[in-house]
């Protein structure tokens, strides 16, 4: 019984020395002068990483995907109830963006996404959490099928 629970113990501190890692080096990253040759490799370094990343966990995600019985493949579940609310929300922020640009682009009642996200990029804390998003969102793939093969094979 120790085993199991020194390992949960040792995969929660490197899953707490990765988040604080990544989390100093988004802070780091935001902190560098725009489009200068630093801020465009720190941005290109994760690009790097997930590829490598992807690369590594394809078997992870044609198991999980796919099933452990030569046969039996699992389609994606993407029926209307798991698209339609991106659906809605990409919606809505086409319309504002095509109401906002039919209004001058300069409206101050209506303005663009893009005036609206130039104005928060202002503020460094919040460069910081759009990029740790921007970061989450394009490593939740490649880390998400690990994690269900492994609940998964943990529940049967």
């Amino acid at each position: 019984m120790r085993p199991a629970r020194k390992s949960t113990r040792v995969r929660l501190w490197g899953a707490t020395v990765a988040a604080v890692a990544v989390a100093a080096y988004c802070w780091w990253s935001t902190g560098l002068r725009p489009f200068t040759v630093p801020a465009y490799a720190a941005v290109g370094l994760p690009v790097v990483a997930l590829a490598v990343v992807a690369a590594a966990t394809r078997g992870a995600w044609r198991r999980a995907t796919h099933g452990s019985a030569p046969g039996r493949t699992k389609t994606p579940n993407l029926g209307l109830r798991r698209v339609l609310p991106w659906t809605v929300l990409l919606a809505a922020a086409a319309g504002l963006e095509g109401a906002g640009l039919a209004l001058g682009g300069r409206s101050s009642s209506v303005p663009t996404l893009s005036t609206v996200v130039d104005h928060a990029l202002a503020w460094h804390v919040v460069r910081f959490v759009m990029f740790a998003a921007w970061l989450a969102v394009g490593f939740a793939p490649t880390i998400r099928p690990r994690w269900r093969h492994r609940y998964d094979v943990a529940l049967r």
